[in-house]
Parts: structure tokens; sequence; C-alpha cells
């Protein structure tokens, strides 16, 4: 298992757990990514920029810092 903020582009992950708090599982899930759900690396942006994940169809992003405490296995 990595974090998602190793995850290279265009690989599709499962999330397996999210070590954030309420807060951080509460903004996850109103962009519609929990545990369970599968998503794919759209774009991983160098200097600590934000992650574009796509889930569902929708591309969404994820700042380094949420993106470091979401734990990923590759399909």
């Amino acid at each position: 298992m990595k974090i998602l903020a190793e995850i290279p582009v265009q690989k599709k992950v499962r999330i397996v757990d999210i070590f954030g708090g309420r807060n951080a599982r509460q903004t996850l899930a109103q962009m519609g990514i929990g545990v369970g759900s599968q998503v794919i690396v759209r774009r991983n942006a160098p200097f600590s920029g934000p992650i574009l994940v796509e889930n569902h169809g929708t591309t969404v992003a994820i700042g380094r810092g949420l993106a470091s405490k979401i734990m990923v296995e590759e399909i």
C-alpha cells in the first residue's frame, strides 16, 4: 500500500483507508470519495501542487496534505 501522493499518473487505485479526522473524511465524502472508491490519478503536480483524480467521470483536485493521508492500493 502507498499514499495517494506517491501514485504516478494514469494509475487506477482503490482507496483502502483515510488517516485523517472527521473533517478530512467529510471533505472527501463531499467529493464522492471514500474507502472502497476507485479513482484514476490524472495529474500529480510537482512542487507540492494538487493531485487531480477522476472518480466516476468527474475530476477533482486533492491537496497534497490531504492526499498524504489517503492509503491506496493499485488495481
